[in-house]
Formats: C-alpha cells, sequence, structure tokens
C-alpha cells in the first residue's frame, strides 16, 4: 500500500498531462499513487492516462461523471488507502521535494494537514498584472497562502495534503459545494481543532487567469458559494469575506445618494487613490496600472456580487 495518495482532478488535459505525470510520478523518495479524476474529456486525455497507466500501474483513472471536485475528490477517497491524501491542481509547479516535506511534517505529528504559499505567476504581460492583484492584500486581503510567505498555521491552505484520519472525524468534501469546497473542508478541520500548517519551503507556482472575463467568473463563483459555506461553519467568517460585497452594495446605492452630497463620494475616491499607490509602488506603465485598477475592480465587483446573490440564496 502506498503512503501517499496525490488526486489531480483534469477536463480536456491532453496538452499539459506528460508534463504534470512526469513532475511527480518519479521525483522523491516516496511511496505514492496517483489519481487523475477525470470529469469528461473529450480531447483524448481519457486514452493517454490509459497509455501512462501501462507503464506506471501505481496510475488510476477515476472518471468523475459530476465533474466538481467534491465529488471527484470523493470518489478518489473512497477508491484509495494511503495513510496520506493530497488534493492538487493541475495547473500548478511544485518544488521537486513538495511531498517529501509535506509527509515529514504530517509524520512528525506538527499537523494535520499541510501545504505552502502561492506563488501567483502570469503568462502574460496582462496575466502577471492580474498575479500581482491577486497577491495583494488590497486585492484579496489577509488571505495567507496568497500573500504571506512565513511559517503558520492558518484558516485554509493550497495544494494541501492531509492525514487520512482526519475525514474521519470530519467527513468528506460537501458535494452540494462547486467552489470553495476546500476552504469550507478547512474551516470544519479548524473547528474540530486540527491544525492545518503553511511551510514556506513547499512553496508551489500557480498560473492565474489570463483575461478580466475569465477571473470575473472564476471570483463570482468564490463569492456565490462563500455564504453557504459561512453559513455551515459561523467560525469561519473573517473581516475579507464582507468587505467586496458592502463595497458592491455602496456602489449600487451611490446613484441615489451621490447627489444629496458629495460626501458619498468619498469612500469611491479613495478606493481609486489606494489601488493608485498599490499598483504605481509596482508598476511604472499606464497601461499597468489601467489593466491592475480593473483587475482590482473585477476582483471586489465579481466576488462581491457573487457573494451578495448568495446570501439571497442562502436565505431560500
Amino acid at each position: 500500500m502506498q503512503e501517499l495518495t496525490v488526486c489531480f482532478p483534469v477536463f480536456n488535459e491532453v496538452r499539459f498531462l506528460d508534463s504534470l505525470i512526469l513532475s511527480v510520478i518519479e521525483t522523491e523518495p516516496v511511496s505514492k499513487q496517483i489519481v487523475l479524476i477525470d470529469g469528461g474529456s473529450t480531447d483524448g486525455t481519457i486514452d493517454l492516462i490509459k497509455r501512462w497507466q501501462e507503464k506506471y500501474p501505481n496510475i488510476l483513472l477515476v472518471n468523475n461523471p459530476e465533474r466538481y471536485v467534491s465529488h471527484g475528490f470523493n470518489l478518489a477517497f473512497n477508491q484509495t488507502q494511503s495513510k496520506y491524501i493530497a488534493l492538487m491542481g493541475a495547473h500548478a509547479e511544485y518544488p521537486s521535494n513538495y511531498f517529501q516535506k509535506g509527509l515529514a511534517l504530517l509524520n512528525a505529528g506538527e499537523c494535520d494537514a499541510v501545504g505552502g504559499p502561492l506563488i501567483q505567476q502570469g503568462k502574460s504581460e496582462k496575466a502577471a498584472v492580474i498575479a500581482f492583484c491577486m497577491s495583494s492584500k488590497f486585492g484579496v486581503g489577509d488571505t495567507e497562502f496568497r500573500t504571506s510567505k512565513k511559517r503558520m498555521y492558518v484558516d485554509s491552505v493550497a495544494m494541501a495534503i492531509y492525514n487520512r484520519n482526519v475525514f474521519d472525524k470530519v467527513g468528506l468534501f460537501d458535494e452540494a459545494l462547486v467552489r470553495n469546497q476546500d476552504d469550507e473542508f478547512h474551516y470544519r478541520l479548524n473547528h474540530f481543532g486540527f491544525r492545518i500548517l503553511m511551510e514556506p519551503e513547499m512553496e508551489s507556482v500557480y498560473y492565474v487567469r489570463e483575461d478580466l472575463r475569465s477571473l470575473w467568473k472564476q471570483y463570482y463563483q468564490y463569492g456565490l458559494y462563500k455564504p453557504m459555506v459561512l453559513n455551515k461553519i459561523r467560525s469561519g467568517i473573517r473581516l475579507r469575506h464582507l468587505v467586496p460585497g458592502l463595497f458592491t452594495l455602496y456602489l449600487f446605492t451611490l446613484p441615489f445618494f451621490a447627489w444629496l452630497h458629495w460626501i458619498f463620494l468619498l469612500p469611491l475616491i479613495l478606493y481609486f487613490v489606494l489601488a493608485t499607490i498599490v499598483l504605481w509602488k509596482e508598476f511604472k506603465k499606464w497601461t499597468d496600472i489601467l489593466i491592475g485598477m480593473l483587475a482590482f475592480l473585477t476582483l471586489h465587483l465579481a466576488y462581491g456580487s457573487g457573494f451578495l446573490l448568495g446570501l439571497f440564496k442562502t436565505k431560500k
């Protein structure tokens, strides 16, 4: 039996699958099983996985007809038996000792789940600006794994490796959640007293969305499902979850109040001043600053509008 199961949700990944498997299959002296959870690929991904299985019997293909990560991870969990299990992203790059370091910390009893900070990068000039905004506290608040590099116990972490026995206590991923399923699970871990460690030596590279439209869709869904998560685990509520919704509500009501007195414009003016200062410290080209301003607005308004709608849906 392998010591570690590494789960990768995949969908139409034929262009990236070879490099993904090579990056994890033969690295580190760790006995591990690779589980590729396919969400209905039509581009030849499944055939390619089967060819890899002929060479490596420790690669398992799990078909996920529901397509969502929570369903896929639960299916993989029930088909494996390793002591530790990890949920990773297919579009990220990991240090060569990622699993070895994580398992050492878990085996030493320092934590019950472990992951590293994210280096958010873009593959184009526009995406690089978006990556900066997603790494800024002005953009995403105090989300530790996006904005900090310190070793610390955290509320949530990306690309986590879990001690399997925690699932016996808190249950599997919530299949009602399309997004934020790992956040909700991590809130449950914290609620039951389990420790989630962020280890800087496990820092990984995450490639952000390439355009504002994709970024809007991503963060709208994050916001939409966050009230459902917080309704289940009230102890997980943080100020950063509420501010984008309040800002969106402020902008929506601004036309009704701005004509009464100019003072109602002050929060909006302050927003643009602070955003400009943050961006000017990093970029000198006005085009980059403009993209950054639009990225900040996208992050906040997409999440905020999704959050407000999510509140309404949660009350039903």
